[in-house]
């Protein structure tokens, strides 16, 4: 039985990779399907979010399979470092914390609710915490960033018709069979190594190491423990406190202030920038959403439900905002 599951995933793994296109079809159909059901939120939240939530992971571990089947990852499975599967095993919570935290409240109750998502910021604090000792630079809104196949399968063309043709060019063979580089072949001298000259195969995603210290340092240990910060406030103040949001808000203000006051690569600018527009995701947090934002989002969508053809989505919009707003990791994440 074991073998029989082994031939069918191996299989599979060669169905992903050589029919790319009609995997993307499937894919979008798939995640369509959530969105639909999603409209019907009011009476099957946790089958709508378990939908989405598994389409998402069925994408990320195609991306993963698709990844491996480059040179670079079958050269990098055999040195897969224990922060790698970490860093798996986080990315699929990410895309799982909405569905605990509804499968949680459905089961037990507010008391499971905030269990779970306690349980969630609890691990993800301790995930973040750690890369910072790794030296891992600012974290990303996910821990492993979805595969860009497109450019994945052009970088893979170019490689396969300039790859042999560079070679060549830099390096010459002997009669005895060694590989020697040319003069024109060779990098400064400071950079020069006895190793001969060989393409980069395509990076299935970027980690981020630039190390951090000083001010953008406490900046980003700012950001790490604002979710519980957040959490605790709100047990020890209730929901509808300002003092919770108060101290969210400024712990967020602080942090995106230290880690602006030094400079910042392409990366870390990205999501930065990130960082500064989720501060629109107080508006659906309360108590702001229930005494100012709830009414203004309401007069707006209610004025575009007057547009024909726009105004189809302002009322899919106005169906979810309860919803949206009564899910920590919605508003939170």
């Amino acid at each position: 039985m074991s073998y029989s599951k082994l031939v069918w995933f191996e299989s599979y793994k060669t169905w992903v990779v050589t029919n790319p296109e009609r995997l993307f079809q499937f894919e979008t159909a798939g995640r369509f399907l959530s969105y639909l059901i999603a409209g019907r939120i009011k009476t099957s939240p946790a089958i709508s979010e378990l939908l989405y939530s598994a389409s998402n992971i069925i994408i990320f571990l195609n991306d993963q399979i698709i990844l491996r089947s480059t040179h670079h990852k079958e050269l990098d499975q055999k040195t897969a470092t224990v922060v790698e599967k970490c860093r798996i095993l986080f990315t699929i919570l990410e895309y799982l914390q909405v569905f605990l935290e509804i499968t949680a409240t459905k089961i037990w109750g507010s008391y499971g609710k905030w269990t779970a998502v306690a349980i969630v910021q609890l691990i993800k604090l301790l995930w973040r915490a750690f890369m910072l000792t790794q030296q891992a630079g600012i974290a990303s809104s996910r821990a492993i960033h979805p595969l860009n196949r497109k450019k994945l399968r052009q970088n893979q063309l170019s490689e396969s018709i300039c790859g042999m043709e560079e070679k060549k060019n830099l390096t010459f063979t002997l009669k005895s069979g060694r590989v020697i580089r040319q003069v024109n072949g060779a990098p400064q001298i400071h950079k020069r190594n006895w190793k001969l000259p060989s393409s980069q195969p395509p990076q299935g995603h970027v980690v981020n190491n630039r190390k951090l210290e000083g001010y953008p340092l406490l900046g980003e240990v700012l950001y790490t423990l604002k979710p519980l910060c957040h959490l605790v406030g709100m047990s020890r103040f209730g929901t509808k406190s300002w003092i919770p949001t108060s101290i969210a808000f400024v712990t967020d203000i602080a942090s995106i202030t230290l880690l602006n006051s030094s400079s910042l690569n392409c990366e870390d600018a990205r999501e930065i920038r990130r960082r500064q527009i989720a501060l629109l995701m107080y508006l659906l947090r309360s108590p702001i959403y229930d005494r100012f934002s709830r009414t203004v989002i309401l007069q707006i969508m209610t004025f575009l439900r007057k547009i024909p053809v726009v105004g189809i989505l302002p009322q899919q919009f106005l169906q979810y905002m309860l919803f949206w707003q009564n899910v920590y990791c919605y508003t939170w994440d």
